[in-house]
């Protein structure tokens, strides 16, 4: 008879574990992973997958176990870490619903914005465009991409290893940086095309006191903002892209 003692018991327990709440963590903060719209249990089932796939990988020091003195402490670790993976992923959106922010409030959609729980509160343009995002970073493999940055992130950050140093942070912090200047890149031409119908409005109106620049304006900002949108939003795919290089990049250090 095959007897199985609680140190074994520990031990198997203890290397199921260690993965799972990095991957969980991901599971946590990443992009679609985390959208509501996935079923809770899906997500974990799906987490316990890859956790399976991923425990004969995984290297889990000898004489570590749940059970030890630092066992809380180390599984803690590993959920940050994966916490962090998903933020880094978050950010390449960060810059998409800034940029949305920008163009909705040049438009004028500032003022229909309502509060969706997965981005918070936002004009109907950040949510447009945060949706168009989301559907091409699927289209660009990006789940997998997680799935495989995961995997990839035990040789660099070992299980109780030296975790998130001050360089590892850092990169985090480098890659945060780019999403004023990458959003403000994505809403510009829509500022100045926009800015030039405001200053057009502006001349009409000194021409022609007498008309209500306001209930004119409204309804042509609007209507030029939406045609410049549908025309220009092909054009996101290519920073997308470059933020999604970034991104991996940012992982895979």
């Amino acid at each position: 008879m095959v007897q199985i003692s609680d140190a074994q018991m520990l031990a198997w327990l203890s290397t199921f574990l260690a993965p799972l709440f990095r991957v969980l963590g991901l599971f946590i903060s990443a992009p679609v992973l985390s959208n509501r719209a996935f079923p809770m249990r899906a997500r974990t089932a799906l987490a316990l997958m890859i956790t399976l796939c991923l425990v004969p990988d995984v290297t889990v020091p000898a004489g570590w176990s749940i059970g030890s003195s630092n066992g809380i402490f180390v599984l803690v670790v590993e959920l940050v870490v994966g916490l962090s993976l998903g933020l880094v992923a978050r950010l390449v959106f960060a810059a998409f619903e800034f940029a949305g922010e920008v163009i909705g409030l040049q438009i004028g959609l500032s003022f229909a914005a309502f509060f969706d729980p997965t981005i918070g509160a936002a004009n109907p343009m950040t949510r447009i465009i945060h949706t168009l995002a989301l559907l091409a970073f699927v289209v660009l493999n990006g789940p997998q991409m997680l799935i495989a940055a995961v995997a990839h992130s035990y040789s660099v950050i070992p299980i109780m290893g030296d975790g998130l140093t001050t360089a590892k942070a850092w990169n985090i912090v480098e890659a945060g940086s780019g999403i004023f200047s990458t959003g403000l890149a994505i809403a510009m031409p829509f500022v100045a095309l926009l800015l030039i119908i405001n200053v057009v409005l502006g001349v009409v109106s000194r021409i022609a006191p007498q008309m209500n620049v306001f209930a004119v304006g409204f309804p042509i900002t609007i209507g030029a903002g939406l045609v410049l949108v549908a025309v220009g939003i092909p054009l996101i795919e290519a920073p997308l892209a470059r933020l999604t290089e970034t991104m991996l990049g940012t992982l895979l250090r």
